[in-house]
């Protein structure tokens, strides 16, 4: 008997936000050292996140972020709806960055 509820199921497959990734073949990828990626704010179609970016090319950025649900997203997003913040400036942290004594 199958245990998983099938009303809930489609939600772990489905997001709010469409996917698109770069062409990578024409855009080039810069992707930070693992656990220490810049925080960021992100403008979205409909609302403001905080998050880390964890890849980007000239155009555009791949945001990580927490959902109120609890769960991680990530999206390609126009660079132009970026900015970068500090880690004490971000309403969500990542409990796994590498901080320097020098880090908030």
């Amino acid at each position: 008997m199958n245990k998983v509820d099938v009303s809930r199921a489609g939600g772990i497959f489905a997001s709010k936000y469409p996917r698109w990734h770069p062409d990578f073949e024409q855009e080039p990828v810069t992707r930070p050292r693992y656990n220490r990626e810049p925080y960021v704010r992100a403008r979205m179609e409909m609302e403001t996140v905080n998050g880390k970016a964890i890849a980007w090319t000239r155009n555009y950025v791949q945001v990580k972020w927490q959902d109120d649900d609890l769960s991680i997203e990530t999206r390609w997003v126009p660079a132009s709806w970026v900015t970068r913040i500090s880690r004490a400036e971000s309403s969500w942290q990542d409990p796994y960055d590498e901080l320097d004594e020098t880090d908030d």
